[in-house]
């Protein structure tokens, strides 16, 4: 693929083939019509790629009605800002925008937007690479749109800036900027380079809204590279930038790989972006890990695991070095999410919490509030007291079976 030639569409996915059918047949009225974003990128890196994003020079709207009519799909428009979403098929989509340009009032500021040609909208991109378009429209189907050498960069292997206040701009291109070097295996250029230096000693990146941030590093965190995204932002100062105590060194690195192992080993449901967020802010005081962690608006769910796992994990490995009776074990762990015994068994390899894992926290009982009912025990919190000392019994290996379970059951009920 390059300037001037046309993209065979039989060499890519199928459905991106249908899509590229669908926007040729009804991109006559408008001045032009362009897949644009990492779908571009990769196809002339050859990688596997489903986004669609599509940019119109024109009603980037009656575009997306026009396409859902032909994909037999529907449309979810945004009037105000001149884009829209076409659904179609089970779960397909092509998000479209109207080719626009951008200004930025303040550093880390949201942008003020309006119309304007290709051009303009590739301007707005973070990195050449991700500024390469392709026509749509059927006299010039294929043709390459690459004002920045974006394909160039591709094939050097460099992340490049489009102008020098581009991590002023949006300081979340830093981490994207890591992103695309990790997966890749590219770098940025020395200039590149310099830029994002600079805009990490001058505080840039925490003038970014938490959730920004909490965007790029959850995306960062689940890449199949995160452990040498990890590295680099260390390399950086990212890390210290993002909080001054955390630490994404060697020792996080080695301990998000235990932990990640350990996960899929005993099957937690426990993402990876969790995990990694753990082990750069295994060094914070508990108040504060707190504190980071609602700066980043993550879900309430989310930021108290990872909490309990910074917190409360290493003071559970020691607590549980001495623990030898079963019900002791999961008593002290069962009061915390997962992330908090993982990340404990992270730290220490503790027979008490591989047996935790492994069986222990699995065990449950035959009977239920039900059961204590049908035997006389009337609701009240008397019935999470036996229901609990009957689980600590079979913990311990006392009880053998719902019928030892009852019986168990009915002596309590009757002292």
């Amino acid at each position: 693929m390059s300037d001037g030639a046309a993209i065979e569409l039989a060499a890519v996915d199928e459905r991106l083939r249908a899509v590229f059918q669908a926007v040729t047949a009804v991109s006559e009225p408008f001045d032009g019509v362009y897949l644009v974003g990492g779908t571009v990128r990769d196809l002339l890196l050859g990688e596997p790629s489903f986004d669609v994003d599509l940019a119109a020079e024109g009603d980037a709207i009656a575009l997306a009605r026009a396409l859902a009519d032909r994909l037999g799909g529907s449309v979810q428009p945004h009037e105000r800002f001149g884009t829209a979403v076409v659904l179609y098929g089970e779960s397909a989509r092509v998000d479209v925008v109207t080719a626009r340009s951008e200004a930025y009032e303040a550093p880390a500021a949201l942008p003020t937007v309006e119309p304007g040609s290709i051009r303009d909208d590739l301007f707005r991109r973070d990195f050449t690479i991700n500024a390469i378009a392709i026509s749509l429209k059927p006299e010039d189907l294929g043709r390459l749109v690459d004002p920045f050498e974006g394909r160039r960069d591709l094939e050097a292997q460099t992340v490049r800036v489009l102008h020098d206040r581009s991590f002023a701009d949006d300081p979340t291109r830093i981490l994207r900027a890591v992103r695309y070097e990790s997966r890749y295996g590219f770098r940025m250029d020395e200039h590149t380079l310099a830029l994002a230096e600079d805009a990490v000693v001058r505080g840039l990146v925490g003038e970014l809204s938490g959730a920004r941030l909490r965007e790029e590093l959850v995306v960062l965190l689940e890449e199949e590279e995160r452990e040498r995204s990890l590295l680099r932002l260390a390399e950086l100062g990212l890390d210290r930038a993002l909080h001054p105590r955390l630490a994404a060194d060697d020792e996080a690195v080695a301990l998000l790989g235990r932990l990640e192992a350990l996960r899929d080993r005993y099957r937690l449901p426990v993402p990876s972006w969790r995990l990694g967020l753990a082990a750069l802010a295994r060094r914070l005081a508990p108040d504060d890990a707190r504190e980071w962690l609602a700066g980043l608006k993550l879900r309430r769910r989310d930021a108290d695991a990872i909490a309990a796992a910074v917190s409360a994990g290493p003071a559970l490995a020691e607590r549980l070095r001495e623990a030898t009776d079963p019900a002791e074990i999961v008593s002290l762990a069962d009061r915390y999410p997962p992330d908090a015994p993982l990340f404990a068994l992270g730290l220490a390899d503790l027979p008490q919490l591989r047996a935790y894992f492994e069986r222990l926290r699995d065990v449950r009982l035959e009977v239920d509030g039900a059961d204590l009912a049908r035997l006389g025990l009337e609701e009240s919190p008397r019935v999470g007291e036996v229901l609990a000392e009957l689980r600590r019994r079979k913990l311990n290996g006392e009880l053998d079976g719902r019928d030892s379970e009852l019986a168990a059951a009915r002596e309590l009920i009757a002292s």
